[in-house]
């Protein structure tokens, strides 16, 4: 490629990991003096960073990789689908692209090597943990507290693309805290590949809790709120720390079931049984005025019967989810489960995953309706020209807000409402102040 790169754009598939390194991307790229293209327009170097967590994510990644190089961009490809361990060679040879590197700082220093990018010195690091407001896209701010899964579940290839355990040193989190607080975030999302392993490798006393109770010391911060967690890390002093904290950090705990089944279960490899999983859910409600659980559940995995996927959906009932994202095995070469025995025909799958859907909209609804009449404080994602507004409550919910919004009140404050009603998937609020 002769022309010169003066404009780019960063697409990232999968996790809030993922996002959130996508994001510190585009912060070095406009360091070294290129410009984010607009949504609609063309972009001189598309950078897409892949997920590799199912054979649809790897497909995604190089659906978009071609859709740019026909459109004449420069491509270059980072991310999980690059490792040698997910079979990155898709991606050899394909047309426009400039460099393929797992390594996000590799990556730009190759692109800096063969003179396709400027010449300084890249932004540190470090960056990763935190983008910049620039770069984050909504109202509420993600920050990367740790890296490295060394589980093993029969489907998941995580830990072979990232199997080293990294936390980020306490100060190193609160800095960038700070940061995203100065540049008006009043929301701060802990993200992580394993959260509830953060400090397992620092060598100090600190672990998930002690890091939330630094961060919370953090002048002007609003509240913050935890990402995917595995129900065995939910334990007493974690939950005595939302419970005493229920303003400011968020009564929503995202628990991965996966599958009600314990025969299935133990196929996958989780560490937990049926029972194990919900004594924590009934424990996180006994703990904390109507939390929101959510969760995920993989439905039509090798050896699931019908008898198994219905014990899915009762414990799904029990544990009273607020939200379930609901998702189909997909064989991902190179893990246990791609050649296990008992393959659910699709058509199953098919049917299966609508039920679950169904009954994830059933429990989300009723959710909803428990909360109608309660104060929240909304994140304001948007204000319209009427004055009204929508964001998400504490609770996971989303909500629309009758306007005007109190004290010039705009995007990324936190209001608090009154939810006085349930429309479709929304609750329905009015303002009554300002934090």
């Amino acid at each position: 490629m002769s022309d010169p790169i003066r404009t780019f754009r960063v697409v990232s598939f999968g996790c809030k990991v993922n996002q959130t390194e996508g994001l510190a991307l585009a912060d070095r790229l406009r360091r070294l003096g290129l410009r984010e293209a607009p949504p609609r327009g063309h972009a001189d170097l598309v950078v897409v960073n892949t997920c590799t967590v199912t054979a649809e994510a790897d497909r995604q990644g190089r659906q978009r990789l071609r859709r740019a190089a026909r459109r004449g961009a420069a491509v270059a490809v980072t991310g999980c689908g690059v490792h040698p361990a997910a079979g990155g060679g898709p991606f050899d040879g394909a047309a426009n692209l400039l460099a393929a590197d797992a390594d996000k700082d590799r990556l730009l220093a190759r692109l800096q090597e063969a003179g396709h990018l400027p010449a300084s010195e890249p932004a540190p690091a470090d960056t990763e943990t935190a983008p910049s407001a620039a770069s984050q896209p909504r109202s509420r701010a993600m920050l990367k507290v740790q890296d490295g899964c060394p589980g093993g579940c029969a489907y998941c290839i995580v830990p072979m693309v990232r199997p080293e355990v990294r936390s980020v040193p306490p100060d190193d989190v609160v800095r960038p805290a700070e940061t995203l607080v100065a540049e008006g975030f009043r929301e701060i999302v802990l993200c992580g590949i394993h959260l509830g392993l953060y400090g397992c490798d620092l060598g100090q006393p600190l672990s998930l809790p002690g890091l939330v109770e630094r961060l919370l010391a953090v002048e002007g911060l609003g509240r913050l709120r935890l990402s995917s967690l595995s129900p065995a890390e939910v334990d007493a002093a974690l939950l005595a720390l939302v419970a005493s904290e229920p303003r400011r950090l968020c009564p929503h705990l995202h628990l991965s079931l996966q599958s009600g089944d314990d025969a299935v279960l133990a196929r996958m490899g989780r560490p937990y049984t049926r029972s194990d999983f919900l004594r924590t859910a009934a424990r996180v409600r006994e703990a904390l005025d109507e939390p929101a659980l959510t969760t995920d559940v993989l439905v039509g995995f090798p050896g699931e019967t019908e008898e198994a996927f219905t014990r899915t959906l009762d414990a799904c009932r029990e544990a009273g989810f607020a939200r379930m994202h609901v998702f189909p095995f997909s064989p991902r070469p190179g893990t246990r489960a791609a050649d296990m025995p008992g393959r659910v025909p699709v058509r199953t799958v098919r049917d299966r995953c609508r039920r679950a859907a169904e009954l994830g909209e059933t429990l989300a609804d009723a959710y909803r309706r428990r909360l109608v009449g309660r104060r929240e404080a909304v994140a304001v994602e948007a204000v319209r020209r009427d004055g009204s507004a929508e964001g998400l409550a504490a609770r996971y919910v989303r909500v629309a807000v009758r306007g005007p919004l109190p004290g010039g009140a705009g995007r990324r404050d936190l209001v608090p409402v009154r939810l006085t009603g349930v429309a479709g998937d929304v609750l329905e609020a009015r303002a009554e102040g300002r934090t």
